[in-house]
C-alpha cells in the first residue's frame, strides 16, 4: 500500500520577467514526497487507522507560505494587466496636472519677422503710410493672461481629475487582485486534478488484481467467464474517468504555467491558509463595502459629479486679465519701438455652443454614475455575502464527505475481504471500488472548492492583497 508522505522540499528554478529584472525562485517548497493513492484493501476494515489515510492527510499538506507568496508576487509582476493598470494611474496623474495648471496664467512667446520682396506705389498721398514701411523688420511680443473669475470652472476640473486619479488607483488594486485571485485558482485546480489523476490512476491499477481473482474464482468454478466483462468494463470505466481529468490537469496546468511564469511541479500542494480569522456574515457584507471596486466606483461617481459643476460654470461669464507687450525693429539699429497694454476681459455666452445641454447632459451623467456605484456597492455586498456562506457550507461537506469517505473504504474493505473469501459476486466488489473512488473524488474536490472559496471570501472583501502581504517594492499601489 502507498501512503502519503507529509511534504518535503524539492528544489526547482523559475524565471519571470518583469520588465528588464528578472525574479529567479529557488528551492521552493511547494511538492509533495509521494502521490495519493487508493489504500489497498485490509483485512480488518473496522480497525482501519484513518490518520495515516493518505487521501484523508491531503487537508494537511500545504505549501510553505512564503514560497507561496512570492509565487503570488511574481505572476503580478509579469501580468499584462498590472502595467495596463498603472499606465492608466501614471494618465490620470497627468490630468491632475493639466487641470491644475488653469490656475495658472498663460504665457505666450512669440517673435515674427517679414521682408519686403517687392513693391511699388505712386505719390498719392493716400500712399504714405504704405510708402512709410520699413522693407524688413523682427518683431517679439510677450503675453500673460489671467484668469480672475471662473464661478468654479477651474476648481470642478481639477476635484474631478483628482477623483479620476482615485478611481484609477482603486481599479489597478482590483485588477492586481482579480490577477491573485486567478493565480490561486489556478493553483487550487491543479492540486485537485493532480490528486484525482494518480487516485484513477491507481484504480484502474487496481483492476489487474481484481482480474487475477476473478480468474481465480473461474477456476474453481465460483465465478461465471461472465464476470471477465464486469472487469473489463470496469476497468474502462476507469480509462474514461482517467482521460477525463487528465485533460482537466492540462488546462488547469496551462493556466497556471501561463499566470506564473514556470510549470508546476508533478505534485503541487495545496495552497496554505494565510488568513484562519473567523468573522460573521455581517461583517463579511461590512467590509466589503470598503473593496477596491466598491471605493473605484464611488471615486468615478464623485468625479462625474465635479464634472457636472464645471459644466455648469460655463454657463456663467468669465473674467480675464491680460498684458501684452510688443517690441519692434528688435535688430534695428536705434530702434526702441515698444508698447505695452493691459486689458480686463468679460466674456458671457449667451447663446450657441450647447452650453446649457452639455451641462444638462453632464448633471444627467452624474446621476448616472451615483447610480453605477450603488449598483457596485450592492452587488460587492450580495457577493460576499455569496463567498462567506460557501465557505461554512463547504466546511460542513468536508466533514459530510470525510465520514462518508471512512464508510466507503471500510464497505469496500468489507466486500473485498468476503469476496477473496469466494463470497460474494463481482458485481459487489465493482459497485464498492466505484463507489469509494467516488467518496474520495468527491472529497478531494471539496478541499479544491473549499480552498478556492475562501480565497474569493479575502477577494470579495477587499483583504486578499493584504493576507497575500503583497508590499509596495512589489507591486506598488
Amino acid at each position: 500500500m502507498r501512503e502519503l508522505a507529509q511534504a518535503c522540499v524539492v528544489a526547482f528554478v523559475s524565471l519571470t520577467a518583469v520588465g528588464d529584472a528578472q525574479l529567479r525562485a529557488q528551492d521552493v517548497a511547494i511538492q509533495a514526497g509521494r502521490d495519493p493513492a487508493l489504500p489497498e484493501p485490509e483485512a480488518k476494515p473496522l480497525a482501519i487507522d484513518f490518520a495515516n489515510d493518505p487521501v484523508l492527510g491531503l487537508e494537511d499538506t500545504t505549501a510553505d507560505p512564503e514560497t507561496f507568496r512570492t509565487i503570488v508576487a511574481a505572476a503580478l509582476k509579469q501580468s499584462p494587466v498590472g502595467r495596463e493598470a498603472r499606465a492608466l494611474q501614471d494618465a490620470a496623474r497627468a490630468r491632475v496636472g493639466e487641470a491644475r495648471a488653469g490656475y495658472l496664467p498663460a504665457i505666450d512667446v512669440g517673435v515674427s519677422a517679414f521682408k519686403t520682396l517687392e513693391r511699388n506705389f505712386s505719390d498719392d498721398p493716400f500712399n504714405l503710410i504704405e510708402r512709410s514701411r520699413p522693407r524688413e523688420r523682427v518683431d517679439f511680443t510677450f503675453s500673460i493672461a489671467q484668469p480672475l473669475i471662473d464661478f468654479g470652472r477651474t476648481d470642478g476640473r481639477v476635484r474631478s481629475a483628482a477623483a479620476r486619479l482615485r478611481a484609477a488607483g482603486f481599479e489597478r488594486e482590483a485588477r492586481t487582485g482579480e490577477v491573485a485571485g486567478d493565480m490561486v485558482a489556478a493553483w487550487t485546480q491543479v492540486f485537485g486534478y493532480q490528486a484525482l489523476v494518480r487516485l484513477i490512476e491507481g484504480f484502474v491499477a487496481a483492476q489487474d488484481g481484481l482480474g487475477e481473482a476473478v480468474e481465480t474464482r473461474i477456476e474453481r468454478g465460483v465465478s461465471a467467464e461472465g464476470d471477465r466483462a464486469r472487469v473489463a468494463s470496469l476497468r474502462s470505466q476507469g480509462l474514461v474517468q482517467l482521460a477525463q481529468a487528465r485533460r482537466q490537469l492540462a488546462s488547469a496546468e496551462a493556466r497556471f504555467e501561463e499566470l506564473s511564469g514556470f510549470a508546476p511541479p508533478d505534485r503541487l500542494l495545496r495552497p496554505p491558509l494565510l488568513d484562519d480569522t473567523r468573522y460573521t456574515r455581517e461583517y463579511a457584507i461590512f467590509i466589503a463595502e470598503t473593496a477596491p471596486q466598491v471605493l473605484g466606483a464611488e471615486a468615478s461617481a464623485e468625479a462625474r459629479e465635479q464634472e457636472a459643476r464645471a459644466a455648469d460654470a460655463d454657463k456663467f461669464p468669465d473674467l480675464t486679465a491680460r498684458v501684452d507687450n510688443g517690441r519692434y525693429g528688435i535688430f534695428d539699429d536705434g530702434r526702441n519701438d515698444y508698447d505695452t497694454r493691459a486689458t480686463v476681459n468679460f466674456n458671457w455666452r449667451i447663446l450657441g455652443g450647447g452650453v446649457w445641454s452639455r451641462a444638462r447632459a453632464a448633471e444627467a451623467e452624474a446621476v448616472a454614475a451615483d447610480a453605477v456605484a450603488d449598483r457596485v456597492r450592492e452587488e460587492a455586498r450580495r457577493d460576499a455575502a455569496i463567498a462567506w456562506s460557501d465557505v461554512q457550507a463547504i466546511e460542513e461537506q468536508i466533514r459530510a464527505l470525510e465520514s462518508a469517505y471512512k464508510a466507503a473504504r471500510q464497505s469496500r474493505d468489507i466486500v473485498v475481504a468476503r469476496f477473496e473469501a469466494l463470497r460474494g459476486s463481482v458485481f459487489d466488489v465493482a459497485d464498492a471500488q466505484n463507489a469509494y473512488l467516488n467518496a474520495a473524488s468527491a472529497y478531494i474536490r471539496a478541499l479544491t472548492e473549499l480552498d478556492q472559496a475562501r480565497y474569493i471570501l479575502l477577494l470579495r472583501t477587499g483583504r486578499l492583497l493584504e493576507v497575500l502581504e503583497i508590499q509596495e517594492e512589489e507591486v506598488p499601489l
